[in-house]
């Protein structure tokens, strides 16, 4: 029998399927699997499955709806009702599977006793790790409902279940609270699952509810009281002085709690749970000392016919440690302790160029972990210099002695990784009279993170020789003795440094809560307000008239901010990583060319947004204006080893402006320019060191490669963040017109040279440049082999795309638009560009296709927007990696982009093939995968929004922009305070603020401002 299922369709004919109506089909196994007539009936009339609709049937098999807080952790509800991808200890744990359940049973009727859940997934039954075994350890051999549905209302999750043996209509609605702008109730560690059942018969009925759960927190751990519920705690905690756990509860006074299932060997405690379940049994028993198998919470529930009754079960977890740390170090004290050394100390080389029998020494001999800050006693400037002997380590912001002038550093020097000391003189001339401190800062736990310094001495004489100072010059420190007279010494904790005691992420949750009670308590407060306030988010959402493939897209990718992808640390700041390994996060800290895509927080929490370009520039930036793309966790300096990202640090100024345009707060901006100067400057120096304006020296970026050469994609950033800054410059009044030059030269070069009459492209280049040759410089791609030496003489470096059709190949263009910004580059270019990766990239099959790569995220009879092609020829024999694979962050960025460009169509068939890869049968709808789970890029999707209607409020001018590639409309708006609905009819918009506040003076229609 032939499987292949476009074979199979053409021998049943097309009539059949075309009367269903459905976007998609699933495999051949699962028409022609059975023999039994029935069921060949049932997969004839084939199951619709319609986009922003009902999942059921082959399409719930994957449904896994994230629910939890943003940073918080999190599980799934999946489409059956049962819940799983339990990951509430600070990391992913995709294939943890809790034993718990909820169920029903009806006092005097057969069978009438069910697992609140339909049938298990045929999937799991085998092939899943201990499938062979039978899964003695899942609940799947209890009776369940026989149908069931799931419909994404985000963020509410809602399951419809039948059976013909229960009397009642049940549904099941899970969620946990999402409110835009405000993030700190939709951080909660809390999720909830509701359980409703109408009485359908003509007869009273007498039922009791139960949820039932292992320890699913410790094996080993104790089940604890906890009103109308119980809770879970890990092993070796005092149950009397316990401020973390698990806790699942009723919100009826009624409850009653089984805190420990039977004890005895194999299955006894499963065996005897069933029984009191079947027999509608409730057991009150109290906590034991010791390890118990399980809990239960029952609930007796009567209803008359026609009746509605809703049991609400609560989940709220406090577990505040954990065992992240990435990038470092623990710091093991205080650098400075008000001692002097006279000499090097234990494992630390030679140290010399001192003067006297003492200096200021701080390094540390367990491995210069120790950090610091020293500050002077303040004194008047009343000599022309300042002269001083300084070594150690060289980094400027972290190893460096500063004079501080009214708070304000004003002369900066550092060691030069040797321990010898060399002088250091700096002319005050300008600064005479005036007051001064020494600030001598030791905040280095890596290589060289000391530092020395000895004979700090004002004198008007530039030869005055420190170790025998003439009766003119003042000694301000010698450092002969002790030194804590009068200094202000910090340590770590003072400075906010990781000590060693807290060196490990801890999450915001542990700082706004003392312990789980009080967790508890909030919530029972507020959780019908917030239930409400999500309510109307949900509504707001929903209430649209854009087609349903998009507000699935953006809805199903909302979901990301409940997953582990994303983290919230002790004082509320984001940090993310790319996706979720099955047991780790993947690829760390916040990646700025990853998270370029995401375009969803920055409207509907744009207080968090912030936070990260705060970290970036501030806190992942050196002095020299180098930014680290990742940032550490807990989130502290960073090292420079390796190079800037020149897509994500260029669009992170890109990111400034949006920042600053949503949130309406100039001085926020201010506050922020002066590391965006640096950080531009660093990228001309680096990337555009002659000042042509494009990239043409080695750049790093989301392919993980360097590209050589300029190319439309990373110029086009260059352009975006070029426009941005000089927009900044502007309203600050500061100097522009060196950057306005380069955006003229650059926007020539772009569209005369990168533009091949169709598309944008890469000149690859690796000779002339101030870089070294390919081969010395690092690089992920690792060093050349003989092999690659060849082809490198034949074709260049490693990992280019040359005369390719990239769909990121006019990218920053997007990232302009979406920032609103106006795109640089020729109109009719981008548009151009864009066409052709509709063209050539866009595959609706992609069983002819050729991919060696990382072939699941789309492949066989999958369709998918390809990262590349050469339709021209000039193919690489070596291609930058992932060239061959789809991306649905890059998809919808390229839809969302071909729309603002009036291109609806093109971008909706995009949206579409996306989609139906996770339709649910193979993919779980709400976890769109790249390099993990979850991945942050799919968050391009919100962009969708304003791809087709043009929506931007403008918070500096209070403009609420609208330019519609639909006509009329009705769509959600989330702004820095508020969020609703905008209606566009007849060429007038009607703006419905539904939470908080949006206020706007003007409205611009496409272009013109609307006479109100």
């Amino acid at each position: 029998m032939n499987n292949n299922r476009r074979a199979f369709l053409k021998k049943i004919g097309l009539g059949t399927i075309a009367a269903t109506n459905i976007p998609a089909f699933t495999s051949a196994e699962s028409l022609l699997g059975s023999n039994n007539p029935d069921k060949l009936h049932f997969q004839f009339e084939r199951t619709e499955r319609n986009y922003n609709g009902v999942y059921r049937n082959e399409y719930l098999s994957k449904v896994a709806f994230p629910i939890g807080g943003i940073g918080a952790g999190m599980f799934c509800l999946e489409g059956t009702g049962a819940i799983s991808h339990l990951s509430v200890n600070h990391r992913p744990e995709i294939y943890n599977t809790p034993y718990a359940f909820a169920a029903i049973s009806i006092k005097g009727v057969k069978n009438g006793a069910k697992v609140l859940e339909s049938i298990v997934p045929t999937w799991k039954l085998f092939g899943p790790h201990g499938s062979g075994n039978g899964l003695g350890n899942r609940n799947y051999g209890l009776p369940r409902f026989e149908k069931g549905s799931f419909l994404a209302r985000f963020p509410f999750g809602i399951i419809e279940l039948e059976d013909k043996d229960i009397p009642l209509d049940v549904k099941i609605t899970g969620w946990s609270p999402f409110v835009p702008t405000d993030e700190d109730n939709s951080s909660l560690p809390v999720g909830v699952l509701e359980y409703s059942f109408k009485n359908r018969s003509r007869d009273a009925i007498e039922a009791v509810f139960s949820y039932n759960a292992r320890n699913f927190i410790d094996d080993n751990g104790h089940i604890l009281e906890q009103t109308n519920g119980f809770r879970m705690i890990r092993a070796g905690v005092d149950g009397n002085s316990v401020t973390g756990g698990f806790a699942i509860y009723l919100d009826n006074v009624n409850a009653v709690t089984d805190h420990c299932w039977f004890r005895g060997g194999w299955f006894d405690a499963q065996t005897i749970l069933w029984e009191n379940i079947r027999n509608a049994k409730i057991v009150d028993n109290p906590p034991v000392e010791g390890v118990s198998p399980g809990a239960s919470v029952y609930l007796p529930i009567k209803m008359k016919p026609g009746e509605e009754k809703t049991v609400k079960v609560n989940f709220c977890w406090y577990l505040p440690q954990s065992d992240l740390s990435i990038g470092q170090q623990v710091v093991t004290g205080a650098a400075f302790s008000g001692k002097t050394t006279k000499r090097a100390v234990k494992n630390q080389q030679k140290v010399s160029g001192f003067a006297g029998e003492a200096l200021l020494n701080s390094f540390d001999p367990n491995g210069d972990g120790q950090v610091g800050t020293l500050l002077s006693p303040e004194f008047i400037i009343n000599r022309k210099y300042l002269k001083f002997l300084v070594g150690g380590g060289s980094q400027k912001e972290k190893t460096a002695v500063n004079l501080l002038i009214d708070g304000q550093i004003v002369e900066t020097a550092t060691g030069k990784n040797t321990e010898q000391l060399t002088e250091i003189i700096w002319d005050l001339s300008k600064h005479r009279g005036k007051n001064a401190r020494l600030k001598i800062m030791d905040i280095d736990t890596s290589a060289w993170g000391h530092i020395l310094a000895d004979q700090f001495m004002l004198t008007d004489r530039r030869d005055e020789i420190l170790s025998s100072p003439s009766p003119g010059a003042i000694v301000l420190a010698d450092f002969e003795s002790d030194y804590s007279d009068g200094w202000e010494i910090k340590g770590p904790g003072e400075l906010g440094i990781v000590g060693s005691q807290d060196s490990n992420y801890r999450p915001w949750y542990a700082t706004r809560f003392e312990n789980l009670d009080s967790l508890i308590k909030y919530w029972d407060k507020n959780s019908t307000t917030l239930r409400r306030n999500s309510e109307l988010f949900c509504k707001s959402f929903y209430d649209s008239t854009l087609p349903a493939e998009v507000l699935e897209a953006v809805a199903a990718n909302l979901t990301i901010l409940k997953s582990p992808t994303v983290l919230r640390v002790s004082d509320g700041r984001l940090w993310a990583w790319e996706g979720c390994n099955d047991d780790s996060g993947c690829c760390h800290g916040s990646c700025t060319h990853v998270w370029n895509y995401a375009q969803a927080i920055p409207h509907l929490f744009p207080t968090l947004e912030r936070t990260l370009r705060e970290t970036e520039f501030k806190i992942s930036q050196n002095e020299a204006g180098h930014q680290n793309f990742r940032t550490n966790i807990p989130i502290t300096p960073t090292d420079h080893n390796f190079h800037a990202a020149a897509d994500g640090q260029l669009g992170g100024i890109m990111k400034v402006y949006r920042e600053w345009r949503i949130s309406g707060d100039t001085e926020w901006m201010k506050s922020l320019f002066p590391y965006v100067k640096k950080s531009f400057d660093y990228c001309i120096r680096t990337w555009d060191p002659k000042k042509k304006g494009y990239l043409e020296e080695p750049h790093h970026n989301t392919y993980d490669i360097e590209f050589w050469g300029p190319d439309g994609m990373c110029t086009s950033f260059y352009l975006g963040a070029l426009t941005a800054f000089i927009e900044m410059c502007k309203t600050l009044k500061e100097p522009y017109k060196e950057y306005q030059s380069l955006l003229n030269k650059g926007k020539k070069y772009i569209e005369n040279d990168l533009f091949d009459g169709e598309y944008f492209i890469q000149k690859i280049q690796w000779e002339g440049l101030e870089a070294p040759n390919p081969v010395d410089v690092q690089s992920f791609g690792g060093s050349y082999s003989s092999e690659a030496m060849a082809l490198l003489k034949k074709e260049g470096p490693k990992y280019q795309y040359g005369t390719g059709c990239l769909s990121d190949g006019i990218l920053g263009m997007w990232m302009a638009s979406v920032c609103r910004l106006p795109e640089i580059i020729d109109n009719n270019m981008v548009k151009s560009h864009l066409e052709a990766v509709y063209k050539y990239n866009l595959r609706k099959t992609l069983l002819d296709h050729y991919n060696p790569q990382r072939p699941t995220y789309a492949c066989g009879e999958d369709g998918g927007l390809l990262l590349c092609s050469w339709p021209k020829g000039g193919a690489l024999s070596l291609p930058f990696v992932y060239s061959n694979e789809v991306w649905t962050g890059i998809e919808y960025q390229v839809a969302s982009h071909l729309m603002l460009k009036g291109e609806v169509e093109k971008g909706l068939e995009i949206v579409r093939v996306c989609r139906d890869r996770y339709d649910g049968s193979v993919r779980n709808p709400f976890d769109e995968y790249e390099c993990g789970h979850w991945y942050a890029r799919a968050m391009a999707s919100y962009g969708l929004l304003q791809g087709l209607t043009g929506i931007y409020y403008d918070a500096v001018d209070k403009t609420l922009y609208i330019d519609s590639r639909i006509g009329d409309f009705k769509c959600f708006i989330s702004a820095r305070s508020g969020f609703g609905t905008v209606e566009f009819k007849a060429g007038r918009p009607i703006l419905n603020v539904v939470y908080g506040t949006i206020e706007v003076e003007k409205y611009n229609i496409s272009g013109n401002m609307l006479d109100l």
